[in-house]
């Protein structure tokens, strides 16, 4: 929800801020500089709106420069596993595509497909597929001059990892969620 988020989680260098998933993507920044920290829960609603380009444009209003941003994006359902309609991937890819406007849902896809790591896969189900949104928030900070050095990308799976992480999708309740702990740097 980006209003919670503008209201609710602006970067801040005078506490610890935290974030809960369970299959969606955690994503803690911090501002090596500023000693800014943000925590940001990215589910594929949140994805699609882009919340974690949002979160590093309340940084750059305070001040923050996006090279001196780190980035760590926690474990989350893996794209093999999570699967989606079509309509719902192309709503969360089409935030990486260039000059979207008038682009079909079959259009958004052929681009996502053709991307190296691309993060769609197919489904054997018509009009499903496999969605990776921890690759898509990738690709959108990447669009943002972000550089794989800024970034630290768990390669954990929440569904396929049961010892070591809770799946709403895998479990069909709603019950343990794991949290990332981000403080202020200075």
């Amino acid at each position: 929800d980006l209003t919670g988020f503008q209201t609710g989680a602006l970067p801040s260098s005078k506490q610890a801020v935290w974030v809960c998933s369970a299959d969606c993507v955690p994503v803690l920044i911090a501002d090596k500089k500023t000693g800014q920290v943000a925590a940001v829960h990215a589910g594929w609603r949140g994805t699609a709106a882009k919340i974690v380009p949002v979160a590093l444009a309340s940084f750059q209003a305070q001040g923050s420069q996006l090279s001196d941003l780190l980035i760590v994006l926690g474990p989350a359902i893996a794209g093999e596993v999570y699967q989606v309609s079509e309509d719902v991937a192309a709503e969360v890819g089409a935030t990486v595509v260039p000059q979207i406007e008038k682009a079909t849902t079959e259009e958004i896809l052929h681009f996502l497909e053709l991307l190296p790591n691309s993060p769609v896969l197919s489904d054997p189900e018509p009009g499903k597929v496999r969605l990776d949104v921890r690759m898509v928030n990738v690709l959108q900070l990447e669009q943002l001059g972000i550089g794989h050095s800024q970034m630290a990308i768990a390669p954990y799976c929440t569904y396929q990892q049961p010892d070591y992480f809770f799946s709403y999708r895998r479990e069909k309740q709603k019950k343990v969620q794991w949290s990332g702990i981000v403080s202020g740097l200075n």
